[in-house]
């Protein structure tokens, strides 16, 4: 397998993902489950494979980009 077939393919799915969640709102509580079960989904899908660590790592990254994005639109500075 190349590089592009081992790694093209996590990385779209990861990035298809963040755009699906992108704009989540913190309070949101349906939508951060569905987007921790299509998490699981996708660590499933390459479960025993060479590329699970690296989909792992791209999720955690997504997902803390997400928390941080979601609490930083529910906050508001004055000057």
């Amino acid at each position: 397998m190349n590089f592009k077939e081992q790694y093209f393919d996590v990385w779209t799915a990861v990035w298809n993902l963040h755009k699906r969640y992108f704009g989540i709102r913190a309070d949101d509580e349906k939508a951060w489950k569905r987007l921790d079960q299509e998490c699981e989904q996708l660590d499933q899908q390459y479960r025993n494979k060479p590329e699970q660590r690296f989909a792992q790592s791209l999720l955690l990254a997504v997902v803390a980009e997400l928390e941080r994005s979601s609490k930083d639109a529910g906050t508001t500075t004055t000057t």
